[in-house]
């Protein structure tokens, strides 16, 4: 009897701890996945994200239309372009996208906007280029280090070698980066999402 007794207490406690596993073994899973294997998971956004985000501190910057900006882009979301010397073939082409991809966020259209800003002056041929994208803020003969070396990143080329793309946020943070050769119609994607979830700007 009593040894009949002591089975059903000891299959009890067996069941009792094998519930205990099946629960805690999605967590124990988890954690061992995080902090022993390292698995991270993907971010939703196809742009990397600036860790921790960086607050810009704009110098006074003139337009190539005599407009003064003295503390940054008037509470909207700015997406940037730096270019060194010419904009070559690769800078034009992704004016063109940052120019469609504005104009694609409907409603939110307002709420975003497009700059270039030049070391160089900008050339009669680029100045003719230009003509087809009215709503583009063009900063030209802006070589202040102090600016490029805000938005230099870990790992990446000297800012403005190549046509690399920046997101900035209404508060003056630089939240995003998108590589020159990008699949604009994912960077599209992450705008019109992150147009839609914001509430500033």
């Amino acid at each position: 009897m009593i040894q009949q007794e002591t089975k059903k207490v000891i299959w009890y406690r067996v069941k009792f701890l094998a519930l205990i596993v099946v629960f805690l073994s999605p967590y124990i899973g988890g954690w061992l996945a995080f902090y022993v294997f390292e698995i991270r998971p993907e971010s939703g956004n196809y742009g990397e994200l600036v860790q921790p985000v960086k607050k810009l501190d704009w110098p006074i910057l003139q337009t190539i239309d005599g407009k003064r900006l003295e503390s940054g882009f008037d509470d909207k979301w700015s997406f940037l372009l730096f270019t060194r010397g010419s904009c070559d073939e690769a800078c034009r082409t992704n004016l063109f996208y940052m120019r469609q991809i504005r104009i694609l966020q409907g409603r939110n259209t307002s709420r975003l906007q497009n700059v270039l800003v030049s070391a160089e002056p900008v050339s009669a041929d680029l100045l003719e280029f230009l003509r087809e994208y009215p709503d583009l803020v063009v900063i030209d003969k802006f070589a202040d280090d102090d600016l490029y070396r805000q938005f230099q990143l870990p790992g990446q080329g000297p800012v403005g070698s190549t046509a690399k793309m920046y997101l900035v946020d209404p508060a003056n943070n630089l939240m995003m980066h998108y590589p020159a050769d990008s699949d604009q119609n994912r960077v599209l994607e992450d705008i019109r999402n992150l147009m839609k979830l914001s509430q500033i700007g």
